[in-house]
């Protein structure tokens, strides 16, 4: 089965979430990836109503969700908060995030680890953080909702960062409903090549953020826009058998332009899918 395109909701922070599915539909996207920040779809939200919105959105334009990412960022949630009331709150927070995730169709729910603070004792923040998983796991476990751990750029986090902290955290937790995913800018901006996640982790790398970045940011970039080789990248995908989606996340330098960059990028993804 061949790659498929996915747009990720975020850049259009600044619209109503409906515009995010005119322009996947418009442009020949094949899924969204939603964002779990209001006004678009915070969980709290959903639970309140909105989830029927986006439930009838995906299927007034024929697009599936792939992905639900919610807010996990450490304001005001997070996976390795110290303080025990916080984190209770946090664990609440990210079951009903699995909960709405599942409401409104979502293939996957997205969790990432935020920086965990200076002046903290790694190993304990470690012990934490798979504690939580191993929580939210037993509830995705019982609900039937897969999660998909994302490893960030060190300019954004500590903890899953490289290739070998993500197959860390899926051994720590070793549930089969706990998976991965590829952010291209992690292992870009870490040193590593894309090829150290599919050889350590395999069929497990269920989605990708396919985005372009410069070694010195963490801004995610439409592909050509940045440092990295995608003729190449696209070239080794195929070869492993990678048949997910490739979503473009995109944020920062595009905000004032999402339709422009929904559109070309789209026209550089399928481009390169077309030519490698």
């Amino acid at each position: 089965m061949a790659m498929k395109t996915a747009l990720f909701t975020a850049g259009f922070s600044n619209y109503p979430v409906e515009r995010v599915f005119y322009a996947a539909a418009k442009n020949g996207y094949d899924a969204i990836e939603i964002g779990g920040f209001r006004p678009h779809a915070y969980a709290p939200d959903l639970a309140r109503g909105g989830a029927e919105k986006i439930r009838r959105l995906s299927e007034d334009y024929r697009l599936p969700i792939v992905s639900y990412a919610p807010e996990n960022t450490g304001s005001p949630y997070s996976l390795v908060f110290e303080d025990r009331q916080m984190n209770k709150e946090s664990l609440e927070y990210f079951k009903l995030t699995l909960d709405m995730a599942k409401e409104i169709g979502s293939q996957y729910c997205m969790f990432a680890c935020n920086h965990p603070g200076y002046g903290r004792n790694k190993e304990e923040v470690k012990k934490l953080f798979i504690e939580n998983m191993r929580i939210l796991a037993e509830h995705a476990e019982k609900i039937g909702q897969m999660i998909i751990l994302e490893p960030v750029t060190p300019y954004e986090g500590t903890m899953i960062v490289t290739s070998d902290d993500v197959r860390w955290a899926l051994d720590q937790v070793n549930s089969r409903y706990f998976k991965c995913m590829l952010d291209l800018a992690a292992p870009f901006t870490s040193g590593e090549p894309i090829c150290a996640y599919f050889e350590k982790m395999g069929r497990d790398v269920k989605h990708i953020h396919f985005v372009d970045c410069e070694r010195g940011s963490e801004d995610h970039l439409i592909p050509g826009d940045g440092e990295m080789d995608f003729p190449r990248i696209v070239s080794y995908l195929k070869k492993v058998g990678y048949d997910g989606y490739l979503s473009l996340e995109l944020f920062s330098r595009y905000a004032n332009e999402p339709d422009f960059s929904a559109e070309r990028g789209y026209q550089v993804i399928r481009g390169l899918l077309d030519e490698s």
